[in-house]
């Protein structure tokens, strides 16, 4: 049972307490910690500090920010699942940290840390590296331990001794985090023996030397007739140009963008990319030499590449296995694991992608025979993400079926001008998207090719969704009827079936859950708004419910109290379902009376673990 703890001193000591008290105790305790907008969660096992995560921040820098807090609320949980160490500092130098922090603390207006991030990194690629700088400080000032402030930081300098001051912030609060471990892996070779000032790689910020190629990334810093190099970390250029072109869309007068975009693109031997933003570059400021030498070398370059394509007998042939390769660019976790299941059970091989930049590096590293691309993703949206993968080397006739939530027919329009085969909005149809898919593969493939299995036989007709409040599909009754097999009705589902009361009111991840469930055996019933839980509810005997929190007329911690009053409900096992992480959003799950407490994406797999264990 969790209890609650108030706190309302200056500087928050009450989460040092009990992590003191705890060591004394040898207990083993989660504290989920809120104050206003931020939230975390600090973990201790057996007296010791283990864990610890708030926002961005993991580790070091997670722990000493909140335990310097103000006006925090605590929840305690007693836990004994391991957790990983990502805590390397010792009580005794929290306290020391947090203890100079109370003596040296002033009063200053709150800043939304991530929101500042935001706005500096936007200025960061904009190369307004003053103002970017000002935001950064402003971070740190209110919050030392912030270490993706310190990281940025570290990029923007250009004078040794503050580089690896920077560094080392990143590093000592950052212990914990793969980004600044590589930058610093990265880095500290490079200043060693190094001028007191010195120039940054616009791509990877690396330190240059006296020539025209970075050493690390190996990209070439200005357009060269020259041969580059083999060994060019295409990723890092094109994760970089990623955040330039977000930086163009905002401030698209800025010259020195353009041309940097178009160096990227250069490098990544893009030329029927680079020369559009070349030309703008020269228009923008065609007082600049470089820019103008850049353009007709680029228009050179172009012309010689279209004289000499590759020859056909030196191509490496795109299908060199039996099994077709599907690319799914999805950011949401479980969108991605139900097409995975879906199209591996039908022998694909299956490549993810969860934005932007990862799609372009994978897809120059697999052979690719359809791509799934979903029009919404953190880094970049499909209809400006198609035409950078339509540039890549044998990618110019890949088949590309966008799916997104968005059904407006101008976005279809897009959709269609930006290189899309077809355009499927969610919720989709599962069977007529591996069907789809199937067309488009086959296409594709050697048309000698024995047929890839198709939807229409038994492949998967056992895996079909279940249809609301039944659990059968109208296309499995139908299909029965033309077979002559008897049709089960709702009313004769066997009483050895489970049934899951499903109350959602997205569609899509009502089908994805009626899915995941049905073709596991389990009797659906589905209500969209908690008005329709409550009046279905006292007509059914189901055996577990899956709320979701947020529904469109009420809360599902409002709705299930109102459940818990039923006597067939009462006793009933109850899984939250929920895109709502914080860590008091969880503890009033609990409290409303819900069993597990499960969050957006899921795992399909885990769910039906949770779901076993109950039922």
């Amino acid at each position: 049972m969790s209890k609650i703890v108030h706190s309302s001193t200056d500087l928050n000591n009450t989460i040092l307490d009990h992590i003191q008290s705890a060591r004394r105790k040898g207990s083993s305790l989660d504290l989920h910690i809120n104050s206003g907008n931020r939230q975390g969660i600090v973990q201790i096992r057996s007296g010791q500090l283990l864990s610890a995560t708030t926002g961005k921040l993991n580790g070091n820098g997670a722990v000493l920010t909140l335990v310097s807090l103000e006006n925090t609320t605590i929840a305690i949980d007693e836990q004994s699942a391991p957790v990983p160490k990502n805590i390397s500092l010792s009580l005794e130098q929290i306290l020391h940290y947090t203890s100079s922090l109370q003596t040296q603390s002033q009063k200053q207006i709150p800043v939304d840390e991530e929101k500042y991030l935001e706005d500096a990194l936007l200025l960061f690629f904009q190369f307004k590296n003053k103002q970017a700088a000002e935001l950064l400080l402003r971070i740190l000032r209110q919050n030392r331990f912030y270490y993706p402030a310190w990281l940025w930081q570290s990029r923007l300098l250009t004078r040794d001794d503050y580089i690896i001051k920077a560094l080392d912030e990143a590093y000592r609060w950052g212990n914990d985090d793969r980004d600044v471990w590589r930058e610093s892996r990265k880095m500290r070779p490079q200043l060693e023996d190094i001028p007191e000032s010195v120039k940054r790689c616009v791509f990877c910020w690396s330190l240059l030397d006296e020539g025209t190629t970075c050493g690390h990334c190996k990209a070439s810093l200005i357009v060269t007739g020259q041969p580059l190099a083999s060994d060019i970390k295409q990723e890092e250029i094109q994760q970089s140009l990623v955040y330039y072109h977000r930086a163009l869309e905002k401030d698209p007068e800025n010259a020195r963008i353009a041309y940097t975009l178009s160096l990227g693109s250069f490098n990544l031997k893009q030329y029927e990319k680079a020369l559009p933003l070349m030309r703008d570059a020269v228009r923008l400021s065609p007082q600049s030499t470089l820019y103008r030498k850049s353009l007709s070398l680029l228009l050179t370059l172009a012309k010689a590449n279209d004289r000499n394509p590759e020859p056909e007998a030196r191509k490496a042939p795109r299908h060199q296995s039996s099994q077709a390769t599907v690319m799914m660019v999805e950011d949401s976790k479980t969108s991605r694991k139900v097409l995975s299941m879906l199209f591996e059970r039908l022998g694909y091989r299956i490549v993810e992608a969860e934005n932007g930049a990862e799609a372009m590096a994978k897809a120059q590293s697999a052979s690719i025979d359809l791509i799934l691309l979903d029009l919404m993703l953190p880094d970049i949206n499909g209809h400006e993400l198609l035409p950078k993968l339509r540039q890549l080397k044998g990618m110019k006739n890949i088949p590309v079926i966008m799916l997104t939530g968005r059904q407006d027919s101008t976005d279809r329009l897009l959709g269609i001008q930006s290189g899309a085969s077809e355009y499927v909005t969610k919720p989709f149809d599962p069977k007529k998207l591996t069907e789809l898919v199937q067309q488009y593969i086959k296409k594709t493939r050697d048309p000698n090719k024995a047929p890839l299995p198709s939807l229409t036989t038994n492949t998967l007709k056992a895996d079909q969704p279940t249809a609301p409040a039944t659990g059968i599909s109208k296309q499995q009754t139908g299909e029965s009827q033309k077979r002559g097999t008897p049709v089960i009705s709702p009313a004769s589902v066997k009483n050895s079936q489970k049934s899951i009361f499903v109350i959602e009111d997205s569609q899509t991840s009502r089908k994805v859950i009626s899915m995941i469930l049905g073709r596991n055996g389990y009797h659906i019933h589905e209500a969209t708004t908690g008005q329709e839980a409550l009046e279905l509810a006292p007509n059914i005997q189901p055996d577990l419910i899956l709320l979701d929190v947020m529904l469109p007329d009420t809360t599902g911690y409002n709705i299930l109290p109102q459940l818990k009053e039923m006597p067939h409900i009462k006793d009933l096992p109850v899984v939250m379902l929920t895109g709502k992480t914080a860590p008091s959003d969880r503890m009033k799950g609990m409290l409303a009376g819900s069993n597990e407490y499960l969050t957006k994406p899921f795992n399909p797999q885990k769910l039906l673990s949770v779901i076993r264990g109950y039922l």
